[in-house]
Formats: C-alpha cells, structure tokens, sequence
C-alpha cells in the first residue's frame, strides 16, 4: 500500500491532535460532535497559510428541498460567469451516520470552481435513527426534484452529473441507477471517490 505524501498526513496527524477517536471505539452521538476529518483539514490549510482566496469567488445559496420526510436542507454554489451551466448533484460522506453540508463544504466547493458548474449539495437523514433504504430515497428524490427545476438554477439539462464520495458515493451511483430504471434524465457523468459498492462486506476496512 503507498504511504501519504507529507503534505497528505498532515491531516491525519491534525485531527488525532484535536482529539478526535476512530469511529469504531465510539458510540453515538459522541462521533457526531467531534472534529471532522474536514475541519482537521481546514486546520491544516491555516496552519500553513494556504490561501482560501480561490474558493471565495464561490457564492452559496441555502435552500430547502421537499422530500418524503418533508423538507431537506441543500446548499448551491455557484462560481460565476454565464449559464446554462452543467450541474453536479453530490451527497456528503460520513457512514450515512454524521457529518452534513455544512461539515463537508470543500467536496462541493471544488468543481463548482473547477468546471464553472453549478452544485447542489444535498443533505440526508442520518442511521441508525433513519433506516436504510431512507438515504437512498432522499437522495433519489432531492435528485429528481433538482433535475425537475434545473431551469430555475439556469443549469443544463443535459450536463448533469452526480460527484460523492465513501458512503455518499454509495448514493450517488444508486441515484444513476435509479434514473437508469425508471428511463428518466440519467446522470451524464459520475465522480465516486473510494465509493461503498459492491456486495463483499468480508473486509478489513468494513
């Protein structure tokens, strides 16, 4: 297995510092209310004086997005310029269990900068409180409902694509393949980094 780079464990390293515990030592709510991997992250960039200066020509816009639970918290962020412009639905990571939008708002702020794209980043209900397939079905449904109004966000319908990450990219591709079943608008693209798939649960990291 490659080692991380200096620059790459330095993360890690500032979030043991903040004292935060591995997932499997704990119990809920405890790892709900700990530093994130993202904020250690953020720490890391502070500590090193890493300007924050690109993503602050991101704008976010906060709304709320009816679901079947009722309504679901979504942030847009828009880098600029003139539309239509593609559009990248993702879901944040964190075992289905903790974090949100808020906690992972680099994920989204990145190709929104990158490929001049309008995201929509989307939150969901969390388990062990909200059974599978509960995620699932409001991330399926905050997509459908997003493709339905993509006018209102002067994206284009036909660069749609779906970007998440761990657990998230689990939803993510379950979205495309949903969109796929029920012959309605298909993702064109999807960005899974180290997504949950496959059925094999027999393994170290599980």
């Amino acid at each position: 297995m490659a080692e991380p780079t200096a620059e790459m464990q330095a993360v890690p390293d500032k979030l043991g510092a903040l004292e935060a515990k591995p997932f499997f030592t704990t119990t809920l709510p405890e790892p709900r209310t700990q530093a994130s991997p993202s904020e250690a992250a953020r720490a890391v960039r502070c500590d090193t004086r890493i300007s924050f200066n690109p993503e602050a020509q991101v704008t976010t816009k906060d709304i709320a997005i009816p679901s079947i639970s009722g309504t679901l918290a979504a942030r847009i962020y828009i880098a600029g310029g003139k539309g239509p412009f593609p559009l990248v639905v993702c879901y944040h990571a964190g075992g289905w269990v903790v974090a949100d939008i808020a906690v992972y708002g680099g994920a989204p702020r990145a190709p929104s900068l990158g490929v001049n794209a309008i995201v929509v980043s989307i939150e969901y209900r969390h388990a062990p409180e909200h059974r599978f397939p509960a995620a699932h079905d409001e991330a399926w449904g905050a997509y459908a409902e997003v493709v339905e109004n993509i006018h209102e966000l002067d994206g284009n319908s036909d660069k749609i694509a779906v970007v998440s990450e761990s657990a998230a990219g689990n939803l993510a591709a379950g979205v495309a393949l949903m969109a796929k079943g029920m012959k309605t608008k298909q993702p064109v693209h999807q960005r899974l980094a180290y997504p949950v798939a496959g059925n094999d649960m027999n393994t170290p990291s599980y």
